[in-house]
């Protein structure tokens, strides 16, 4: 059998048309998964930046061997215990490179800073409990249907639980 013209055109017309119904759902698609790329990174960058904070809020200060944290300011050259500001900050310098931050009323220091302090201050000397630093960012989509799918944004939220060592 013989192909004429008129049936190789027709075949891509019907290619053309095909390419045509299926290159938005592509589209659409290709940016889902650069939306969900950027989510992961966020969420990658806010648990690192989270986990640096706690890190750093668990560490000593060392002030010799006379430590007495009766007197302010905190952490001053009395105290060793970092200020709950001092670690939002240490969260927010991480975040420095990554294209986004996360305001000090997202991040939430566990016990706060008050409880810390009399701990160091109390009869032991010394405070060895745990301390948690959450924090959380509202993740907003690029591409409009998956945020529409998603509401518009979503919370990426992160924590990190060490034990403080002074």
């Amino acid at each position: 059998m013989i192909k004429t013209h008129s049936s190789l055109r027709r075949k891509r017309a019907q290619a053309l048309a095909e390419m045509a119904v299926m290159v938005p759902f592509l589209v659409i698609a290709m940016m889902g998964f650069l939306d969900l790329g950027r989510a992961l990174y966020y969420q990658i960058a806010l648990t690192n930046a989270v986990r640096e904070a706690a890190r750093y809020g668990t560490q000593p200060v060392y002030l010799g061997f006379n430590i007495s944290c009766s007197t302010g300011p905190v952490p001053g050259p009395n105290c060793p215990v970092p200020q709950d500001s001092q670690i939002c900050t240490y969260v927010a310098n991480e975040l420095t490179s990554t294209g986004f931050t996360v305001p000090c009323s997202d991040v939430v220091v566990r016990p706060d800073q008050s409880f810390r302090v009399q701990g160091v201050t109390g009869a032991s000397g010394a405070y060895r409990d745990y301390l948690t630093v959450t924090g959380s960012y509202k993740f907003t989509f690029i591409t409009p249907i998956i945020g529409t799918l998603f509401g518009g944004s979503i919370t990426v939220r992160s924590a990190a639980t060490m034990r403080a060592q002074y």
